[in-house]
């Protein structure tokens, strides 16, 4: 953990103590939950907030016109809820109150949690979009006119104009929609039901994955890229495509394989509470998972490297996949509420 308590002329900069991570939002969240004294880790706030996703999206007319995402969509509302805290992103119209709204809560000594697109963030100097990105703001320089922040695996206390927030807080469709989305609760305590907690959280994150709502979700999900997948030699942007999913899966914050690895150090963590997770062998089979996502990205980063791609590796790793995520949400689901 890396703690800053700065105090300079001009500053508000509440006392930091950040702790570097695998992924942004379980990042900030951990940052969130150690600054209000309770001292879990970056893979418990991951599993608490049932953090595992898959999703198969479609583009067409976007490069990549096929993404990939392997987190849910709403790990921050699942863990602050579980945790007795109602979560909402506080959202507005306007750039400038959202601004003046992170200055208040940090004057009265609350940092925040942000949604942000990291093309506007200058310390990634990005060329792509990529919405949804948590960060923690700490403090503010009213003469330089910026933000104190950190982010995820940066050591570092970080700098953003108050010009670059202003855009960064702001994204419209696509996976995220993001209105100015900050939190800065008021207190947080420890749930005196842990137990209770972390069996709700497993049993959800396995059933959304198992639930047939929508063909772009989960295990259905897979399958329907399984079938589309006979048409990734003909699109255009394949090589792209094929990349940007191998960079999702695996090296885009996800801490490898797809955030499972991250997810089985959760389950590790979690049978001192919950020992039938143990029973089940859940942490081993979510590792196994995890490496065999690892597998399907490396497929996949191979295929983006060749000029006329052969999918067939990619297929094979993809039913290899399908077929452990199967079976290990259909025993974590039996884990009773």
């Amino acid at each position: 953990m890396h703690v800053y308590n700065h105090e300079v002329m001009n500053h508000i900069l509440i006392p930091v103590g950040h702790h570097p991570g695998r992924h942004c939002a379980s990042t900030a969240i951990c940052n969130m939950v150690n600054f209000h004294g309770i001292g879990f880790s970056e893979a418990m706030c991951f599993g608490i907030g049932a953090g595992l996703g898959i999703w198969y999206l479609s583009y067409p007319g976007i490069q990549p016109s096929r993404m990939i995402h392997v987190r849910s969509a709403d790990i921050e509302a699942q863990f602050f809820n579980r945790m007795g805290i109602p979560f909402s992103w506080q959202q507005y119209k306007d750039p400038l109150q959202a601004e003046k709204a992170l200055c208040r809560s940090l004057d009265n000594g609350l940092p925040s949690i942000v949604q942000t697109d990291i093309y506007h963030l200058p310390y990634y100097n990005s060329s792509t979009h990529f919405p949804g990105h948590d960060i923690t703001i700490w403090g503010y320089d009213s003469s330089g006119g910026e933000f104190l922040i950190t982010d995820t695996e940066r050591e570092v206390l970080l700098s953003v104009p108050f010009e670059n927030m202003r855009k960064a807080l702001y994204a419209k469709g696509g996976f995220f929609t993001m209105e100015g989305n900050q939190f800065a609760p008021e207190r947080l305590i420890m749930p005196s039901d842990m137990p209770d907690v972390i069996r709700r959280a497993v049993a959800h994150n396995s059933r959304v994955i198992l639930s047939d709502g929508y063909d772009f979700q989960g295990i259905i999900g897979l399958g329907k890229w399984m079938r589309e997948l006979v048409d990734w030699p003909q699109y255009p942007d394949r090589q792209w495509t094929a990349r940007f999913a191998y960079q999702v899966i695996e090296r885009r914050g996800t801490g490898g394989g797809g955030f499972r690895l991250m997810y089985a150090d959760f389950l590790q963590e979690a049978h001192a509470y919950v020992p039938e997770i143990s029973s089940r062998g859940l942490s081993m089979n979510m590792r196994e998972i995890g490496h065999a996502w690892t597998e399907l990205a490396l497929s996949l980063k191979y295929v983006s490297e060749q000029t006329m791609p052969d999918f067939s590796a990619v297929l094979e790793q993809l039913k290899k996949v399908r077929k452990l995520e199967a079976a290990y949400h259909r025993e974590a689901i039996e884990l009773s509420e």
